[in-house]
């Protein structure tokens, strides 16, 4: 076991050569494109119980997934204690025994850099990630995921997703393409791959044999969206381009009063639009905030060279903008309420902070998902106890959510909130790919999950 800094450890050696640009494109490692179907596969995974029989071909899948979760909610934190890991740990919900072999493995591949206790087995003393993107979070996780001895059923679910990313395939064409699998190990990935939607199995065929399809792939599900939409009347058809439009110049904004659900929940399934949840801390109300599936760039384009974003930013992006959004709509004038998303960003890229003059209660308590997440810091003020500002750790991130809200129109704010809304900030974010397949946990666990995130602010300093 390595203990203290591994050798040649750094972004600028170990992962920022394969990320180096070439005549104006990225450079992707080959793992940078595993680590983000492993990063897919878990999203939808991880709404299911874990230990579920059914599910134990993916164990080694959901590992490097929450692997990647921890990688990501701490590459732009620098070097953490080990309280902090600790809680970072915890809410990628990877288990001490678990945590301990990720961290020796990345230690070794020179994605991290860690210090070990003097204990017997020894504990993470400090952590730090080496690196501080996105690409390199999916590396880590592409690199990881062979040394967690994943099974051949694994491996061949991977293989699909790469294989039916440009378009769907016959099965005949995909078991050509993947014959290092044996049939019956091909047969069992795509009937699980199939039944977590993953992939779908189309009832036409091409040379007598089903097509298969990547349902993450928006463009793969037109004739799913155009035989739904055709079995709306036309009113509701009316009501969709709607629903639709809104969500392309109103990025996040709660849908307005009068919506009809049942179309919204037409459109989700067939991929038109992305639906994102905020669980409130009183756990009784649910906020969800509607956005293009497009908007990020989405899982479309990996695998391209030229793509920008990450799953993982997308989802960061999706969290920070929903968070400033439900600070903008349901919260009250006199904890901070947010005016102007667009001016907080900006502020936060241009200052790196807000609130620092001016601490507000609302940024200590309202932000838990941005919090848990790392994209910010919060901070504690000493002159005034109770109040907080917020730094901005990850650039991308709020880079991303600028872009998307520069040039949009914003609705008029809804009437006054009821006491109820104003039990503001989530404390759980369910992103688009698992908002169909969501679990509740008891309230008693939801309340130990925002006890843990709270640890994560900054003690008291001056302004």
């Amino acid at each position: 076991m390595q203990t203290g800094k591994p050798e040649g450890c750094g972004v600028d050696v170990a992962v920022g050569d394969k990320l180096k640009s070439r005549g104006g494109s990225r450079q992707v490692s080959a793992n940078t494109d595993v680590g983000a179907w492993i990063v897919a596969v878990y999203k939808v995974v991880s709404q299911y119980s874990i230990d579920d029989p059914a599910l134990d071909p993916l164990e080694a899948i959901v590992l490097a997934g929450r692997a990647a979760d921890l990688f990501s909610a701490v590459r732009a934190c620098g070097r953490i204690d080990a309280d902090r890991f600790e809680i970072h740990r915890k809410l990628a919900r990877i288990r001490p025994s678990e945590a301990r072999r990720i961290v020796e493995i990345s230690s070794e591949q020179n994605h991290a850099d860690v210090s070990w206790s003097t204990e017997s087995p020894p504990n993470v003393k400090a952590f730090e990630f080496c690196g501080s993107t996105n690409d390199a979070v999916l590396e880590a996780a592409g690199d990881l995921y062979p040394r967690l001895d994943p099974t051949p059923v694994a491996g061949a679910i991977l293989g699909i997703l790469q294989s039916t990313l440009p378009m769907p395939k016959s099965t005949e064409t995909i078991r050509e393409e993947l014959h290092r699998f044996e049939e019956r190990t091909l047969d069992s990935a795509l009937q699980l791959a199939s039944a977590l939607g993953l992939v779908s199995v189309t009832n036409e065929t091409s040379r007598r044999s089903p097509l298969v399809f990547n349902p993450r792939v928006f463009d793969s599900k037109s004739l799913d969206a155009f035989q739904a939409l055709q079995a709306l009347n036309a009113d509701q058809r009316q009501q969709a381009q709607g629903i639709v439009q809104h969500v392309y110049t109103s990025p996040g904004v709660p849908f307005p009063k009068g919506t009809d659900p049942k179309i919204v929940k037409v459109l989700i399934r067939v991929g038109l639009i992305d639906y994102s949840k905020i669980t409130t801390r009183s756990g009784k109300q649910d906020r969800y905030f509607p956005t293009a599936p497009n908007a990020w760039g989405v899982l479309t384009n990996i695998g391209e060279p030229s793509s920008e974003l990450s799953k993982d930013l997308i989802d960061d992006a999706k969290v920070f903008l929903n968070s400033l959004r439900y600070g903008q709509y349901y919260s009250d004038a006199g904890r901070g309420k947010i005016l102007s998303p667009y001016a907080i960003v900006n502020a936060l890229l241009r200052d790196k902070s807000i609130g620092a003059s001016k601490p507000a209660t609302a940024i200590g308590e309202d932000y838990p998902l941005a919090l848990s997440r790392g994209i910010v810091n919060i901070v504690e003020s000493r002159t005034y106890p109770g109040r907080y500002s917020m730094e901005l750790l990850k650039d991308d991130v709020a880079s991303a959510v600028k872009d998307v809200i520069a040039s949009s129109k914003i609705l008029p704010v809804p009437t006054e909130p009821s006491a109820d809304e104003i039990q503001r900030a989530g404390q759980r974010f369910i992103s688009p790919g698992a908002v169909r397949a969501e679990r509740e946990l008891p309230s008693e666990l939801k309340k130990h999950h925002d006890e843990l995130v709270f640890q994560l602010r900054t003690m008291r300093r001056g302004r």
